[in-house]
């Protein structure tokens, strides 16, 4: 957070990293299974100017849309329709919370978006959390501004309660990897359970409780480990992937696999954190190439496409040269990640990652806040 004052002008920027699942994906929905999840060094960022007349949102990815908005007594209000409906919600969400803490929230500001996550001017998504971010950076922006107290913990709860305001689907990591940066072992608390607390509990008050089931622990960075990213050009839809495993795991004769498929891909995780933290570099291998089977397997069953012929061979060259490789997120596009040891791998990788057409992206784990 970078706040400058001035006689008549006060500007808050805050940003939030994009995310890469490391491993976990489809269990994490389900509360109380786990994740890998690290935050990459791209990142989303907000500005707030103090503003007399009017508020206003913009966007670099909407560069022709300048959307205005007031106040209705303390409270944020645009008239017109509008693309930025996260943020909409986000700003509503911290500003509840700072107004129940104590502080009026009166002002107007010009609050403006500037992303890297994807390519606005291409029209390029590369699958690194953007909503999540957004959504993250925002919430950080606005308690920035009415200089409340907030921890990587609260940030990560007010964006939750943001997207089940907007019944959005998923397990939240990508939040959780924007709000406290670095690489962290995640479980997804009891959605069920905090949309009844919306119902009759103030925002304050649900933040300050302990989420049933929600798990966020710092992961340390491993020497001679390092995340190598690559991009196939086709973009994942997250939540089709998601609805249509939901609808499939309705199904009797799916729903034994599937508490499988959550106890095995729980254990992998598990396994995964303790070698983490243990910088046992052939667990973490192991690992990673035991939840890209368990995926497969998973896909197989459920009749999704996850690892596409292009994630398949991105993996597969990665292997070829010694690095453990899987999907990252829902897949059916988007990004995979392999694992390398030292630079003579990595070049090799990259090499043959360029002549299939896979294009690497210069991403690195980012600072944790």
């Amino acid at each position: 957070m970078q706040l400058s004052k001035g006689s008549e002008r006060v500007t808050i920027t805050s940003k939030a990293p994009g995310k890469l699942f490391i491993a976990g994906e489809y269990a994490v929905v389900e509360p109380g299974h786990g994740a890998i999840v690290a935050a990459v060094s791209r990142y989303l960022t907000v500005t707030i100017d103090v503003t007399t007349s009017v508020g206003t949102l913009t966007s670099t990815q909407n560069p022709d849309i300048n959307v205005e908005w007031a106040r209705e007594g303390e409270l944020f209000h645009i008239k017109a329709d509008h693309p930025y409906r996260l943020v909409e919600e986000a700003i509503l969400v911290a500003e509840q919370y700072v107004r129940e803490c104590g502080t009026p929230t009166n002002a107007l500001y010009s609050l403006s978006i500037t992303s890297e996550l994807d390519d606005a001017k291409r029209g390029i998504k590369y699958g690194l959390g953007s909503s999540g971010a957004v959504v993250v950076a925002t919430i950080q922006a606005v308690l920035d501004f009415y200089e409340t107290p907030r921890t990587p913990l609260l940030v990560y709860k007010l964006s939750v309660l943001t997207n089940l305001l907007l019944s959005q689907r998923g397990s939240f990591g990508d939040i959780a990897a924007s709000s406290f940066g670095g690489l962290v072992y995640y479980t997804s608390p009891d959605r069920s359970d905090l949309l009844e607390q919306l119902q009759k509990q103030s925002i304050k008050d649900i933040c300050d409780a302990v989420w049933k089931d929600l798990t966020i622990v710092r992961l340390p960075e491993i020497p001679n480990f390092t995340l190598l990213v690559g991009w196939t050009g086709k973009v994942a839809i997250t939540d089709s992937l998601i609805q249509a495993t939901e609808k499939k795991r309705k199904v009797a004769t799916d729903s034994v696999f599937y508490k499988e498929f959550l106890t095995k891909s729980h254990a992998i995780v598990q396994d995964l954190q303790i070698a983490w933290n243990k910088q046992d570099i052939p667990a973490l291998q192991e690992g990673i190439r035991a939840n890209r089977a368990l995926l497969n397997q998973f896909a197989k069953v459920m009749q999704l496409e996850i690892e596409t012929p292009a994630l398949q061979t991105l993996c597969d060259l990665a292997e070829q040269n010694g690095a453990c490789a899987k999907t990252s997120g829902a897949g059916g596009g988007d990004c995979g990640i392999c694992f390398t040891q030292n630079e003579q791998q990595r070049q090799q990788i990259e090499t043959q990652w360029a002549h299939a057409q896979i294009q690497v992206l210069p991403l690195t784990i980012a600072e944790a806040w």
